[in-house]
């Protein structure tokens, strides 16, 4: 059974909205618009209209967003969608109105990418956080992987990303800044990563060995995590081994690595990372 949507849940949703989208729309309005930078997705889309007709952005954005939500209501369901809605208003609002006063940064333009991407990041971040979205290309981006789930994510977003940057420089005839708005888009992208995944990140070992116990006692000796052993087989010997698995963070790594060579050297090691690392020891999966 799914939770109710609690008053205190609506309260902290508002709150996240508020703060993530405040950040959101100071960097559109301290750093993109008085750099004239392009970007990415409908508000991209918005900043040239902005651009060449002096209206707000935050109201062309949220006009944009209309046929958008028509178009996804039935796919993407409507609490996901309402949800971005009340927090598209919301940007909206923190667009038009409650950081029009903020001072506008005219200086270096690579610093006001950075800003800007910085801002732009932490904001969507917050948001994420929250099960909701600012809506313009997120809707299309899940509608056409809901529909299509063999396309990447990354892949329809960039697609979608190039196009209208390509279009600003048809529009607006500024190379330049597409290039700064490229530079925004790839820090708010590293920013959003780091927020959404940064506080869960870890590593993985994966060890195929002849002395699975071995070297599973000595990485728990050593960094007392858990320890996985799998029995698999050699495809071009046809010997039978262990696969040994284990989770850490970053820190144990080198221990653990150390520990598991002492155990047997000639164990085959492979270390990748892992996005989120859910479980005992890690991040409680009930957590929001």
């Amino acid at each position: 059974m799914k939770p109710k949507y609690s008053f205190k849940t609506f309260a902290l949703d508002l709150l996240f909205d508020f703060i993530g989208c405040t950040l959101y729309a100071a960097g559109i309005n301290c750093f993109i618009i008085p750099q004239d930078f392009a970007s990415g997705g409908v508000s991209g889309i918005a900043l040239i209209i902005t651009y060449l007709t002096g209206l707000p952005n935050g109201t062309i954005t949220f006009i944009l967003n209309i046929p958008l939500i028509i178009f996804s209501f039935k796919i993407l369901g409507h609490m996901f969608l309402l949800k971005s809605v009340k927090t598209l208003a919301i940007l909206t609002l923190c667009i038009d109105v409650l950081t029009q006063p903020l001072p506008h940064y005219t200086g270096d333009p690579i610093l006001a990418a950075i800003c800007a991407g910085l801002c732009i990041g932490a904001g969507l971040g917050i948001v994420y956080m929250r099960g909701t979205s600012t809506g313009g290309s997120d809707f299309i981006t899940l509608s056409v992987r809901k529909l299509k789930p063999h396309m990447s994510v990354g892949t329809i977003t960039s697609t979608i990303d190039y196009i209208i940057l390509g279009a600003s420089i048809v529009f607006l005839g500024n190379v330049d800044a597409a290039l700064y708005g490229c530079v925004a888009m790839f820090v708010s992208a590293t920013v959003l990563d780091k927020i959404m995944y940064g506080g869960n990140k870890g590593k993985m070992m994966l060890i195929v060995t002849e002395k699975g116990e071995e070297v599973a006692n000595s990485i728990f000796a050593t960094t007392e995590r858990g320890v996985t052993i799998a029995d698999v087989r050699g495809a071009y010997s046809g010997n039978p081994k262990q696969l040994v698995i284990s989770a850490m963070s970053k820190h144990e790594l080198p221990k653990a690595r150390k520990a598991a060579h002492l155990a047997d050297e000639m164990a085959f090691t492979m270390i990748t990372n892992t996005d989120e690392v859910f479980g005992e020891g890690f991040i409680d999966p009930r957590e929001d």
